[in-house]
């Protein structure tokens, strides 16, 4: 219980909360060839499912679960110690609302601006979180995500369309730059997680590296929260906006 009382404060503290080794290599190691399946299958679908990077290579890939509905995927979702945190932190039985990867291939992996989840999601009192999953090493470096720690606190604030590809929304820079919240850029191990708030304000840089770097996220919401119909189909209509600014 220790555990899950220590991660729980992290998490209302900072915004978020990192387990160590919580997925074994064995799992990363075949959560990556399952990877190459989901690939496929993404190629399949229209490009609201995927984004790819200048060079043709993956960058992101969303909804999964709507195309990929058996398999490690959805085994590791189950996974008890996670779901048993995810259950005392959103006081509540935790339901998967979404699963992707965030790829950000080496020297052409593409940035994800300033933004806040639950502006996508908009998701009631935010009664919701995300577990976002390293299956490689992701730091400062390679295109590692960063918080700004503590910024859950504000709430949803306002965005503007980024016309940026697998990240539509982002809080403009004028707002960011009046805000003095600790910059944290965790560095992660494959197997390792961070738990999100979706109310905290997160991003990446671009990945000029030499390593990739691959994140696969599994997005929870309490079994009884509500949406906010009029803000989602809000930022519906913003999205549209967004993928025909991008690929028109």
């Amino acid at each position: 219980m220790n555990f899950l009382i220590h991660h729980k404060s992290q998490y209302n503290k900072k915004g978020f909360t990192i387990i160590r080794n919580i997925f074994s290599k064995q799992e990363i190691s075949n959560l990556m060839k399952e990877l190459e399946i989901v690939k496929i299958k993404a190629e399949k679908k229209n490009n609201q499912f995927f984004h790819k990077t200048r060079d043709g290579k993956f960058n992101t890939i969303h909804n999964i679960h709507q195309f990929h509905t058996k398999g490690l995927i959805f085994n590791l979702s189950k996974k008890k110690k996670l779901k048993s945190l995810a259950k005392i932190i959103l006081n509540d039985i935790p339901v998967v609302r979404n699963i992707e990867f965030f790829l950000k291939p080496k020297k052409t992996g593409m940035p994800s601006p300033y933004h806040q989840d639950n502006y996508y999601w908009n998701i009631i009192s935010a009664k919701a979180l995300n577990v976002w999953i390293a299956c490689s090493e992701a730091n400062i470096n390679n295109g590692g995500i960063c918080y700004l720690e503590g910024s859950h606190k504000l709430g949803t604030i306002k965005h503007e369309a980024s016309f940026a590809k697998g990240s539509s929304q982002k809080i403009p820079k004028r707002i960011i730059s009046k805000l003095s919240f600790k910059i944290n850029y965790p560095n992660l191990k494959p197997g390792d997680c961070i738990i999100h708030h979706p109310e905290v304000i997160h991003g990446s840089k671009k990945n000029k590296s030499n390593k990739n770097r691959v994140g696969f996220v599994i997005s929870y919401k309490a079994k009884n929260s509500k949406i906010d119909k009029i803000g989602l189909s809000s930022y519906k209509n913003k999205l549209e906006k967004n993928l025909k600014k991008i690929y028109n």
